[in-house]
């Protein structure tokens, strides 16, 4: 017996004091019931006292429950596996009726095959964990989950023990805490197969232009055999030989020789004549060969508009200006643009000149976020009509890299606008892409529109396809929140979208603005626009009262002819895109664009900004020419304003982003709106300075970037040294580490020798990884030392190391005193050899219920008097009745005999002045004859003459006669 709140037992310490009050105090024939109710009110504080002590009773279990633990990973052969679930299935048919077990397969995760039952028999296996790992750690613990109270527990690994991550002897060491039996069952293949594998690839992190380098590839095989290693760089093999492969490590150093200036990923293939796994017979390596800064333009030259018209190319003489000064330009169009790091890492700076958002997709914009803010690259973006607002960069992450923002505070320059959105909600715009929906996608860019207008500002959104539903306004835009929480919503329909309907609901909501500025966009599908007979008039009656209507054609299809006809005769926009996710930036595009105060075209003189003397960029220069043009922006806080306009909006703006800087030039570069700068002397000096200020700066140093893979972390070590050759100490050290799926973690390594820094990461995926370190001097803000690295973290250590590793799994077993089991001994994991499992069970509800019980007794003991008459009648009223006997002639209840003589007797006593009756016996009662009621009350006896001798009755008929006189006087 335990407790659960032991302290309640001190009530106990009252029963003396309890004794002592209710001792009884008399020797009546009452003793006998005060001792038992002293002993009933005893009993039940005890009870009420176990009750608040939480009173629990325990016993020892002799049943048992068995989870086992199969390793599901790849180094475990397919034999093996069959030889585990055959184990398994023998020692389940010999559990015990009470007994119960569990199966969880494993890999680098644990699953769940077969949960915790009693049944005698094992369903085919079905569970697939990811193979490329083994945490036994995560098993156990799963296991230690699925046990149930009041069972001896036994956990039964079936694994070869090598584990790659996790910490499987601190859960065994939980396992033991909680008394729960490691048992084991060693998966070894019968032979030892033949393998090869690549253990390292070793590449010098920076080489020059033309220098002749070696790679170390370090190779271990199981058994001699020859093989081919190959070595190939983007996609070609620049390199094959055939080696011999010696049983143990083998080293092979390859020479090769630096062609071009790039960040260049070396991938290292060994193809052995006999083989087991794959995956471990390639490795890769990252080397930048250095030279004159790289500069990538990117263009829009080549592409066609949405009307199918050539984009003229603005960079000719930006680019000219730049190759000028000695600077690689390489020119690219955005749909080459790559989202790749690797290759975005062969250029210092990156210049976009009045590009479109919708030919960047969103990853391309993340991809060019990460290049500057991570690994210290340069952006340049030059304006132009396609640019900035204008061009779809608002909230993207385009926007969030630049030193401005697409949107303007100041709501004065801008008129008042009623925009009116259709949106075909037809049942193709349910499907998913990039695990979103095109409903949702275009309802996020019905939302950056509303985020993009001012507070007086009118906006309606009109879902439709066969007919308008879930209308959002016409409503002030003032609300935002609680207009695209509306807009967000609205879901997809079926059929196709009913042109007409939706622009006889886009008329109807413009019917009552009164705004400057009316525009409507119809987002169509562009194979299936349905009812589009009249919708020219509709149209017409719209621009005869100054709106404008622009057409967005989703998919291509026979009606796209038709809706660039349309957008045109309503004097809007016509727009094409075959990926929803352009939408967003459409939409923005054409808000800016119809609000009138994004694009500025008139001539002004720029002026300087607070910025302008202390920035490089405007060194040896002391004035400008004047420009006819410019994108409207607004700065962000942080950003360094260089020069401006004459409405003070940004011109020249520029910023340190995480690691690299970017730079917004908010007019173009051509002859639209800077003739005067295409003219002018000084405009190949000034781009020049532009873009080197985003070119990273660095000092003179050898800086070398060594990563060390070992279990779960790896471990990072930089080698700085100067241009003398010198170590470099003291430095703020400060690396981002960019994992394969676009993640960055921000490190600080430690100095732990001259000129060494270190510090630790943990990758997690597969792939390659992008390095960069900055270090800073802390006495000044000079980087000196800056550097862009790569490795690559190949196979999983899974295929690395096949050797068994039984020494863990006997380790496990000893810390919780279990044992290797057998294959032929299956019946040995349900023996019933382990400690009992002692379990409790709460009493105190019993406890508290019979002090329930007990109450009304010791109430009954103390208040209730039970004659023996009583126990007679009650015998009669329920026993008795079910014998019947004759009813004998009961004689008058003797109270009813004792009041008719009481009555004679006050009758004699009111006679008394004449005659005397004679006594009557009170020996020998006889039932009297009920007397017949007088027809009248005789008369009272005088009042002065009162029977003061007579019995009770007589007295109280004397003064009932009394009252009665007096009432008659009255």
């Amino acid at each position: 017996m335990q407790f659960t709140t032991p302290l309640a037992l001190l009530l106990l310490l009252a029963w003396p004091y309890i004794i002592w009050l209710g001792r009884p105090q008399s020797t009546s024939s009452r003793l006998w019931r005060e001792w038992l109710s002293l002993t009933l009110r005893l009993l039940i504080l005890t009870l009420l006292t176990l009750t608040l002590a939480g009173t629990q009773a325990v016993r020892a279990a002799d049943e048992l429950a068995v989870v086992f633990l199969v390793d599901a990973s790849d180094s475990i052969p397919a034999n093996e596996r069959d030889r585990a679930e055959t184990f398994i299935r023998n020692a389940i048919t010999n559990m015990n009726p009470n007994d119960q077990a569990a199966v969880i397969l494993f890999g680098a995760d644990a699953l769940v095959e077969r949960p915790m039952s009693g049944l005698a028999e094992l369903a085919p296996v079905t569970s697939i964990p990811q193979a490329l790992h083994t945490d036994i750690g995560e098993a156990i613990r799963l296991g230690l989950a699925l046990f149930p109270t009041g069972h001896a527990r036994r956990l039964v690994i079936l694994s070869d023990g090598q584990q790659t991550t996790g910490d499987a002897v601190a859960a065994a060491r939980l396992a033991a805490t909680n008394n729960v039996v490691i048992d084991y069952l060693p998966l070894t293949p019968t032979e030892a197969p033949a393998e090869a594998l690549l253990l390292g690839v070793d590449a010098p992190t920076r080489v020059g232009d033309g220098e002749r380098f070696t790679i170390r590839v370090r190779a271990e095989s199981s058994v001699d055999m020859p093989a081919v290693l190959r070595v190939l760089a983007d996609g070609a093999v620049i390199t094959e030989a055939n080696v011999q492969l010696r049983a143990g490590i083998n080293n092979f150093p390859i020479t090769l020789q630096a062609t071009a200036q790039e960040f260049i990923r070396y991938r290292v293939q060994l193809t052995p004549a006999e083989d087991t796994y794959y995956q471990n017979n390639e490795l890769s390596a990252f080397t930048e060969i250095t030279g004159p800064p790289r500069i990538l333009l990117v263009t829009s030259d080549g592409l066609l508009d949405d009307n199918g018209n050539p984009i003229p190319d603005e960079s000719p003489q930006l680019r000219l200006a730049l190759t000028a000064t000695g600077l690689d330009v390489t020119t690219i169009t955005p749909d080459l643009l790559s989202s790749n790091l690797a290759d975005l890492s062969n250029y210092a700076s990156i210049v976009m000149v009045n590009v479109n958002a919708k030919y960047l997709s969103p990853r391309k914009m993340e991809a060019l976020q990460i290049y500057v803010r991570d690994l210290g690259g340069g952006l340049v973006v030059v304006g132009g009509p396609e640019s900035y607002g204008m061009g779809g960069y608002f909230q993207t992450a385009l926007e969030e890299t630049l030193p401005v923002n697409m949107q303007i505070k100041d709501e004065e320059r801008f008129p008042a606008v009623s925009i009116v959105i259709v949106i075909d909600r037809s049942g193709s715009m349910g499907a998913s892409e990039g695990g979103l929906t095109k409903m949702q996608l275009a309802n996020e860019g019905a939302a950056r529109v509303v985020q993009l207008l001012n507070d007086f500002d009118e906006i309606t959104v009109i879902p439709v396809d066969t007919q308008p539903d879930d209308v959002v306004g016409p409503v002030v835009a003032a609300d935002k929140n609680a207009i695209i929480a509306q807009i967000r919503q609205i879901g997809a329909g079926g059929g196709g979208i009913n042109v007409r309907t939706g622009m006889e609901a886009a008329a109807q909501a413009l019917t009552n603005s009164n705004n400057q500025v009316q525009h409507v966009i119809v987002l169509a599908d562009g194979a299936d626009s349905n009812e589009k007979g009249g919708v020219p008039e509709i149209i017409d009656a719209l621009t005869a009262q100054g709106a404008t209507v622009s057409m967005v054609a989703i998919g291509d299809g026979p009606d796209i002819p038709w809706l660039q006809q349309m957008a045109a005769r309503g004097n809007g926009r016509y727009h094409f895109t075959d990926r929803a996710a352009n939408l967003p930036q459409i939409f923005t595009q054409e808000t800016t664009s119809i609000q009138r105060s994004y694009l500025i075209e008139e001539r002004f003189f720029p002026s300087a900004g607070p910025h302008y003397r202390t920035n490089p960029i405007m060194r040896n220069i002391a004035q400008v020419p004047s420009l006819d043009g410019y994108i409207g922006t607004s700065p962000k806080e942080t950003a360094q304003i260089i020069l401006k306009t004459d409405m003070d909006d940004p011109l020249l703006a520029a910023w340190q982003y995480g690691l690299g800087r970017s730079v917004a030039w908010t007019s173009d570069a051509t002859s639209r709106w800077a003739t005067p700068w295409v003219q002018w002397d000084g405009f190949p000096t000034f781009w020049t300075q532009v873009v080197r200020w985003t070119v990273p700066q660095t000092s003179e140093s050898n800086v070398e970037t060594t990563v060390t893979f070992t279990a779960e972390n790896a471990q990072l070590i930089v080698d700085t040294r100067d241009g003398q050759g010198g170590y470099l100490n003291g430095l703020d050290m400060q690396v981002n580490v960019v994992a394969p799926n676009g993640q960055t973690e921000n490190l600080t390594l430690q100095q732990i020798a001259p000129g060494r820094y270190e510090g630790n990461f943990t990758p997690n995926d597969e792939g390659a990884y992008f390095i960069r370190v900055a270090g800073n001097n802390p006495t000044s803000e000079e980087i000196a030392v800056g550097q862009t690295s790569g490795w690559v973290l190949g196979y999983s250590p899974e295929y690395q190391n096949l050797t068994p590793n039984h020494q863990l799994l006997a380790r496990l077993a000893e810390m919780t005193t279990g044992r290797q089991l057998e294959t032929d001994a299956s019946s040995a994991t349900f023996l019933h050899n382990l400690n009992p499992e002692r379990t409790s069970r709460p009493i105190w509800p019993t406890f508290l219920f019979l002090a329930i019980i007990l109450l009304p007794f010791d109430i009954a003991v103390r208040r209730l008097v039970i004659t023996r008459r009583d126990l007679e009648r009650a015998w009669s009223a329920t026993f008795g009745r079910l014998r019947p006997t004759p009813a004998p002639a009961q004689p008058r209840p003797e109270p009813m005999s004792r009041l008719f003589q009481a009555k004679q007797r006050a009758n004699l006593t009111s006679d008394s002045d004449d005659e005397s009756p004679p006594p009557v016996p009170p020996s020998t009662p006889s039932p009297p004859t009920p007397p017949t009621p007088p027809s009248r009350p005789s008369p009272p006896a005088p009042p002065n003459k009162p029977a003061t001798n007579s019995p009770l009755a007589s007295r109280l008929l004397a003064k009932r006669r009394a009252a009665q006189q007096n009432d008659d006087n009255d």
